[in-house]
């Protein structure tokens, strides 16, 4: 019984081989002429190892193709860091003001307690908190006439922002507007900054904090805008669109200041922004400061 038994599982297990292991034969026949034009001989092993590695093939080239793009789009990691680095001190920002604000809650408990503030004028701890929070900031009417007055002297007084930048490689500049750059800087041509090819309309934005000094337009450079930033540098935005600020106004960094123009004026073709850094008189040339594609 048992010889029998595995008989039947070693005949079990050659019929399974070779019906995966039996060949078929295809063949393209000639309908016309009744003539075999080709035949080919294959399994089912063959044909399920054929497949098997069609699959694989397929997914290598896949992950090959898309490691490829991924490599080809411009990732501007600075910029990425940067905004993380501002999303979290604008977090630490506002931990520090509810701190303050439970400090202040704290003391006016012990004010409370110790009998210094009448229960009677109080309606809640936020309104006392709100009430101390106005008497110690209050300004009195010679302060506020005084900073009326400096504000409006400031506002149009661009040197008193001048203070010693000791090193550009250490000051993190925006760049200007999203795009590849068509032209570098060459001073030998007096081409003094980059031209960044870019969509028209497109944001373009302040690299720094500063001032507007020029807002103007020009036949040969379209509009143009200058901003002068701490430290005698100097930003220079031409062929743009449209101005979005003017002269006199302050503006922070990454704030949008123009838009890109169509491409009408300048040298270069096509829709672009050129961007020029001057430092003390001196033109920079602005990759070497900014990552800009």
């Amino acid at each position: 019984m048992r010889s029998r038994k595995r008989i039947r599982k070693s005949v079990g297990r050659k019929s399974l081989f070779q019906r995966l292991t039996h060949r078929y034969r295809m063949s393209l026949v000639n309908e016309d002429e009744q003539k075999e034009t080709l035949s080919i001989r294959i399994s089912k092993l063959n044909f399920l190892v054929f497949v098997f590695s069609a699959v694989f093939i397929g997914l290598l080239l896949g992950y090959a193709v898309r490691d490829k793009r991924s490599r080809l789009v411009p990732v501007d990691k600075d910029y990425m860091l940067r905004q993380t680095i501002i999303d979290d001190a604008l977090r630490i920002d506002s931990l520090a003001g509810v701190v303050e604000l439970q400090n202040r809650y704290i003391t006016n408990i012990q004010d409370i307690i110790a009998g210094r503030i009448s229960l009677d004028t109080v309606f809640s701890i936020d309104s006392l908190a709100l009430q101390r929070s106005v008497q110690l900031m209050e300004q009195t009417g010679r302060e506020e006439a005084f900073v009326t007055q400096f504000e409006e002297a400031e506002r149009y007084n661009i040197t008193s922002q001048s203070v010693p930048m000791q090193d550009l490689q250490s000051v993190t500049i925006f760049r200007p507007t999203l795009g590849l750059v068509s032209r570098s800087f060459n001073a030998q041509e007096a081409h003094y900054g980059v031209d960044i090819a870019a969509s028209p309309y497109q944001s373009v934005v302040a690299v720094l904090d500063g001032t507007v000094m020029l807002g103007s337009f020009t036949a040969e450079s379209g509009y143009t805008i200058c901003i002068l930033h701490s430290g005698e540098l100097v930003s220079v935005y031409k062929h743009c669109e449209s101005l979005l600020k003017k002269s006199g106004d302050r503006v922070r960094q990454g704030e949008v200041v123009a838009l890109v123009g169509r491409g009408a004026n300048g040298d270069t073709p096509g829709s672009h922004l050129h961007f020029e850094l001057w430092y003390q008189g001196q033109p920079l040339d602005p990759e070497k400061y900014i990552l800009l594609q």
